[in-house]
């Protein structure tokens, strides 16, 4: 790789605040009552970022499904990817290939790429995450540095400029307010697996600033698995007046993955350790050099309206020797972009009426050369080109009460992107093209009662291809892969009512050149081409249940939770596979934990996850069977400052395949299969300082 460093570092210093009051003096006849002790709230938000509560009263205004997911869910367990923080949220599909490297989808988003992201838009405090061309990599997110995940399904994401059928998922940062004082992190367990937190929350009068600096090293499950990686991430907020704040954020990665690879079904259920056939004499790997910079910035700009304007700018180099069919993929992007987004609350007409309208610009240029592969080093030449993404996304979305129960909500979208490809090598293969939609959403919102609510809604998605559609070969310029659309129906439901909490949503989406890797006929070269008419439909259960209080002892509870994700996807008719279901994911997942939580600050869980079999191939001839694994955490606050943790997981040490690279059929290669981890056990500790 280039010879490149990053000096990562962080300053750790203050002191936590206290308060206290003293009572005046009362007349020996007056009735004294008993103290009243008044503990402060750590989660304190800012006008650049809200509170989690704020967040989680903002979000559920969508009439449809999205969720908040508080840090506090598993800041008690070793959380590498978004496997682990997005665990027990319904409707989202995580599930790991190596390392941090997992298979995300929502609502069948993506399902075709065996690598990497595709179908969601990824965000890091409401700044793109993801390459401008839609792609992304997950191993830059660092989920210690995060006090939230907002997770937008499907169109409701709108907020964001998404146009995906998957919706977005916005990582939300600590702040200096939120995440005051000193911290270290220390966790070990298997695989000889190392990992080191160290962040810190500074308040001064007008500013805050947050720091955090992670390591972490892993030998990994299998062969040729293992990782080093260093991650930085800060912000620095301050208030510029009464009525603005700006806020400036700072992150850089320094990633060292090697890539085990896929192996065959018999070798993933039976030999699971080794890697994949030439993994290691061509040294397979993926390393990533990153920079981010960023600044947000909220202005009131009336008695209830705000602004929000800002601007980013991620600069990234990738050294990724892969298989000798692909070569040396060695590329150096940079991606930058503004936006804003005004949004406020007024009557009109008597009735209640909430808006927002905003643009988002991101536009990308990446410098692709690609090397033959010779043990993983750089051989000849074999492609360059400069790959260059615009996009531009114009959105509005008004919810009206009619009544102070009922609310109409109705938005829309124009979104307008450009993918342009200069060959140096070929030039004939240079080419450009242009994508543009409207995106119209209408839906409605009822609460009969305070925490409860019933949405239904209609929208249309716009999903264009990324660069690894668009230069498959074979073709002169671009492979024909047109956008994918969809329009998608959904109703549910989500509240609290006596000891049961719950969010349901049921969808049906019927999409229009879904991209899918399948080839629909002789002479057609690309490995990805869009489909003729596809259904996606399925159900997102969220179900917790508080089992009991004061069950062994005064201020304890006991409590259920549940995540249940059915996913049904088919062609509708097609030439080449008729209804055949569409592979991925299976039909079923279903998560669960029962926890107990001791009053003297201590936890303990036991945690199931099951799922059914899945297709791997389009003609539905290779499956990869169905699992159900166990895992047990716990959790103790030793002191005040000073709290332990360990998380086991596969306590059965069942073998089961986690996921795999969807293919046509059984005549080809096979080998697509990533294994699932066995047992392993985690440890931790977390000094506040």
């Amino acid at each position: 790789m280039r010879s490149s460093r990053l000096l990562l570092g962080a300053l750790c210093s203050g002191a936590l605040a206290a308060t206290s009051a003293q009572a005046e003096e009362t007349p020996s006849d007056a009735v004294t009552l008993p103290p009243v002790v008044v503990t402060a709230d750590r989660d304190t938000g800012t006008k650049t970022v809200p509170s989690n509560a704020d967040a989680r009263r903002t979000i559920q205004r969508t009439p449809g499904g999205v969720a908040v997911v508080d840090a506090k869910d598993f800041e008690d367990r070793y959380t590498l990817n978004f496997e682990d923080t997005l665990t027990l949220t319904p409707g989202v599909f995580a599930q790991k290939r190596f390392g941090e490297e997992v298979r995300l989808s929502i609502r069948g988003s993506g399902l075709s790429r065996g690598f990497h992201l595709r179908g969601l838009t990824l965000l890091q405090d409401g700044i793109p995450f993801n390459l401008a061309d839609g792609s992304a990599d997950f191993q830059e997110a660092d989920s210690l540095a995060f006090q939230r995940l907002e997770v937008f399904k499907g169109a409701n994401a709108l907020q964001y400029g998404s146009t995906t059928l998957g919706g977005a998922i916005n990582m939300v940062s600590k702040t200096g307010r939120s995440q005051p004082g000193h911290q270290i992190r220390l966790e070990a367990g298997s695989n000889t697996t190392f990992r080191t937190n160290i962040q810190s929350g500074f308040v001064f009068d007008k500013s805050d600033l947050f720091v955090s600096l992670t390591g972490t090293t892993s030998q990994g499950f299998r062969e040729h698995d293992d990782q080093k990686n260093v991650k930085f991430n800060s912000n620095f907020g301050t208030a510029l007046s009464d009525s603005a704040e700006t806020r400036f954020y700072l992150s850089a990665n320094v990633i060292d993955q090697e890539l085990p690879g896929s192996v065959s079904r018999s070798d993933a259920l039976n030999n699971p350790d080794p890697a994949a056939r030439g993994a290691v004499a061509s040294d397979w790997k993926r390393d990533i050099r990153s920079i981010r910079f960023s600044n947000k910035t909220t202005l009131d700009i009336g008695e209830d309206d705000s602004l929000d304007v800002g601007a980013f700018v991620s600069v990234k180099e990738l050294f990724h020797p892969i298989t000798p069919f692909v070569g040396l993929i060695d590329q150096e992007s940079v991606d930058y972009g503004v936006f804003a987004q005004a949004s406020g609350e007024h009557q009109l007409g008597g009735h209640r009426n909430i808006y927002r309208v905003g643009l988002t610009t991101h536009f990308g240029q990446v410098d692709a050369k690609l090397f033959q592969n010779v043990g993983g080093s750089r051989g000849a030449l074999i492609g360059n080109a400069d790959q260059v993404s615009r996009n531009v996304a114009l959105y509005g979305e008004n919810s009206f009460f009619v009544t102070p129960e009922w609310a109409l909500v109705t938005g829309a979208q124009l979104s307008w992107s450009e993918r342009d490809l200069t060959d140096v090598l070929r030039p004939a293969e240079s080419d450009t093209k242009t994508f543009s939609s409207f995106n119209p959403k209408v839906g409605v919102l009822y609460e009969p009662t305070l925490g409860t609510q019933f949405f239904a809604n209609v929208s249309r998605s716009h999903e264009v291809p990324t660069f690894s559609e668009l230069t498959q070969g074979g073709t002169v310029g671009f492979t024909p892969v047109d956008a994918q659309e969809a329009w998608t129906v959904e109703v549910g439901s989500r509240g609290e009512a006596g000891a049961f909490m719950w969010d349901i949503s049921a969808y049906r989406a019927w999409i229009d050149g879904e991209m899918l890797q399948f080839t629909r006929g002789p002479g057609i070269p690309a490995t990805t081409f869009n489909a003729e008419d596809t259904i996606h439909q399925g159900v997102e259960l969220g179900l917790a249940v508080r089992l009991g209080e004061d069950v062994l002892s005064q201020g304890d509870h006991l409590q259920w939770r549940n995540a249940y994700t059915f996913s049904d996807y088919f062609f509708d008719g097609d030439r080449q596979f008729g209804d055949n279901d569409i592979a991925g994911q299976p039909k079923h997942f279903y998560q669960t934990e029962v926890r107990y939580d001791h009053a003297d600050g201590w936890h303990a869980a036991l945690d199931w996850e099951l799922a059914s079999d899945a297709d791997v191939d389009f003609a539905n001839t290779l499956d990869a069977p169905g699992y159900g694994i166990v895992g047990f955490n716990a959790g103790a606050d030793v002191t005040e400052n000073v709290s332990l943790y360990l998380d086991a997981r596969n306590l059965l040490d069942q073998e089961f395949i986690s996921t795999f690279s969807t293919i046509v059929n059984t005549a080809g290669n096979t080998s697509v299969f990533y294994p699932g981890e066995g047992r392993r056990v985690f440890a931790g500790v977390r000094v506040k300082l």
